[in-house]
């Protein structure tokens, strides 16, 4: 088989991902220099290199969740690689209208690789299951630790109890969902077979132990990355950030109508934070996100176009 010819296609969204960059820095000069927005302690923050290499380690979980799914495939093989793309795909997808273009992308690849559209879209939802049960159960138990050690101790145990159930129970789950939420459900596929949901698992429960490790990473790079600004009261401004962050991740994807959760993401965040922390330092960690992800998310997506170039440059092509 002989190799995809580049063209120097791959050259765009490199390009693309270093302009775009270069305009998130820019910006965040421009709030730091012109505004009330202090963002001046994250150059001496001794903490920030830690921060960096946490997020890292974060991204490299939610790909490695996804491609634990995917290794139910035993018929097909998925790199490392070829997973991180398929993360990238929907990572820029969820900047278009409607939300659904990122999970509608992976689909797409995952067809062109030889799987059914009823068996990614089963993959899909699986990947979208855990995420959302592991978010919730970490935003609430940290949101309930603010304000009550013992109650949030009983629903960290309850919640760690009832993951098994939800796991042996997850096909009759999934089934339900589907047939109550169908008007959502059917912008996925409508090609989904409810009878044919099936997984293995061994590796749900793995996948939902490493979403549990991503969403609390997720979260300590915020508080490592604003550290001088929560040190007074580090354990209540810590518990909020790791609740304010999958609870505002989660609430962003629901939000169909904002392209990236933008507005209600760092909506949901300084609602959370304004708890405990003033009103500008909310807004400061929730903006900052908002920053983190676009890079993140400008980082894997530029990677994912540049593989499918290499590897697969039909795929971006659209048929005439």
């Amino acid at each position: 088989m002989s190799k995809p010819q580049l063209n120097g296609n791959y050259l765009k969204p490199v390009l693309l991902v270093t302009l775009l960059t270069c305009i998130c820095l820019a910006g965040l000069v421009f709030l730091n220099s012109f505004t009330e927005f202090d963002f001046s302690f994250l150059r001496n923050n001794q903490l920030l290199l830690p921060a960096i290499l946490l997020q890292v380690i974060a991204s490299v979980l939610f790909i490695m969740a996804w491609k634990i799914l995917l290794s139910m495939q035993a018929d097909t093989r998925f790199s490392f690689g070829e997973c991180t793309a398929h993360i990238g795909i929907t990572l820029l997808g969820k900047y278009l209208p409607g939300k659904i273009w990122g999970l509608v992308g992976r689909t797409y690849v995952l067809t062109k690789r030889g799987q059914s559209s009823s068996r990614a879209m089963s993959l899909l939802i699986a990947d979208q299951f855990a995420t959302f049960y592991t978010g919730i159960i970490i935003g609430v138990v940290a949101l309930l630790a603010f304000f009550s050690a013992a109650l949030a101790t009983l629903t960290a145990v309850a919640a760690i109890l009832s993951i098994p159930l939800a796991i042996k129970y997850y096909d009759s789950i999934i089934r339900w969902l589907t047939v109550r939420l169908k008007f959502l459900l059917k912008k996925l596929s409508k090609e989904i077979d409810t009878a044919a949901i099936t997984i293995n698992r061994r590796l749900l429960g793995l996948t939902f132990l490493i979403y549990v490790m991503h969403w609390i990473s997720t979260s300590l790079v915020l508080c490592l990355l604003f550290y001088p600004l929560i040190a007074a009261e580090l354990f209540l401004n810590s518990t909020l950030i790791v609740a304010a962050i999958p609870l505002a991740m989660l609430s962003g994807f629901l939000a169909f109508w904002a392209p990236g959760g933008i507005g209600v993401r760092e909506g949901v965040i300084v609602a959370i934070l304004t708890l405990q922390l003033p009103l500008t330092v909310a807004a400061t960690i929730a903006i900052s996100y908002r920053l983190i992800c676009i890079l993140i998310d400008l980082s894997i997506g530029g990677f994912a176009l540049i593989f499918f170039y290499r590897t697969a440059p039909s795929l971006l092509q659209v048929s005439e």
